[in-house]
């Protein structure tokens, strides 16, 4: 670990602190992650598939349109887990836990993924998912029908005909959620027993069906037809996830801001607050944050300062470590 520069060079030290740091943390081994409130579900045959050349667009990015969900739930301060498809089946997870499920361009469904969705809605979950998601089975082939296929019903609406938008071109909706921007996709929409949440205000499809949501036993399934992007899928998540109760535990201040992540196990509960940006924040009332009282864990390279009231300020780029001991159950 020692540079050519040798040991008096910035990286070594950088090295050293990294060390402290990790021994400081030491009690931190073997917790683990706790379970988000929403879950973005990721599927990697449907990302093979869904790039294919064959398909209307070239231009489609199965990663691009998942990360651009998690970054947009970042910005409104909420973690998500992403679970994999096959998951559900190998008993590493389940949806049953989750409040809010999306699932972006899930190109590729089965009928076993198509019923744990029903289920999932049918129990009071609320699933959202997006533009060429239910289109084809595990062997791609069409679901017969018209599409979205294997998540026709749930859904509630009958895409007549996909419409990939040009490069450089785009269209606004009006709705809901105000004025929207998407991209790269949209969908000539026939609405069955959904709700129009959005409406293509431009372009040949204006006046259609843009967003729509239907009401499925206990819960909600939704379903976005066009690439939004973070900015334009920040206020349609935040409406969702105030109908899915989902709410950020940090204050409204830090949130975009501050990442929470926290991990329990027979140490403690630890909180990491990761500062996103580039400028010191102020994160009050650390015990509302955590739920109860918290120390803050002291160490080389942990930038977080209590400011003496509660609360403490995060460095730019820095990372602060609350931690809870574990309930006495005697």
């Amino acid at each position: 670990m020692v540079p050519q520069a040798g040991p008096d060079s910035d990286v070594f030290r950088s090295v050293v602190a990294l060390g402290s740091t990790l021994r400081t943390l030491a009690p931190v081994a073997g917790t683990r992650r706790e379970r988000s409130r929403v879950a973005i579900l990721v599927d990697l045959d449907s990302w093979w598939a869904v790039e294919a050349d064959s398909h209307p667009s070239d231009r489609v990015r199965y990663a691009q349109e998942a990360l651009d969900w998690y970054s947009a739930l970042l910005d409104l301060g909420i973690g998500a887990d992403v679970v994999p498809v096959a998951a559900l089946f190998d008993g590493r997870a389940a949806l049953a836990g989750y409040a809010l499920v999306v699932a972006p361009i899930l190109h590729l469904v089965d009928r076993r993924t198509r019923d744990a969705l029903a289920s999932y809605v049918d129990a009071g979950g609320h699933l959202v998912t997006t533009y060429l998601s239910g289109i084809v089975d595990e062997h791609d082939h069409f679901w017969p029908g018209a599409f979205p296929g294997a998540l026709r019903d749930l859904l509630g609406v009958r895409v007549q005909e996909f419409a990939p938008l040009p490069d450089g071109e785009s269209v606004t909706l009006d709705g809901t959620f105000g004025p929207l921007t998407g991209t790269l996709w949209t969908d000539k929409i026939d609405v069955g027993d959904a709700d129009v949440l959005a409406r293509y205000a431009s372009g040949v499809l204006a006046g259609r069906a843009a967003i729509t949501r239907r009401a499925h036993g206990s819960g909600t399934a939704t379903y976005v037809s066009t690439r939004l992007g973070p900015a334009g899928l920040r206020p349609v998540l935040a409406e969702l996830c105030d109908r899915a109760g989902v709410v950020s535990p940090l204050p409204a201040a830090a949130r975009g801001r501050v990442e929470l992540v926290v991990r329990a196990g027979e140490s403690g509960r630890f909180l990491f607050l990761i500062n996103r940006s580039d400028e010191e924040v102020a994160v009050g009332d650390l015990a509302a944050i955590a739920g109860g009282p918290v120390e803050v864990v002291d160490g080389p390279a942990l930038a977080g300062t209590p400011d003496g009231a509660g609360g403490l300020r995060l460095a730019p780029r820095g990372v602060a470590v609350l931690r809870q001991p574990v309930p006495d159950s005697r």
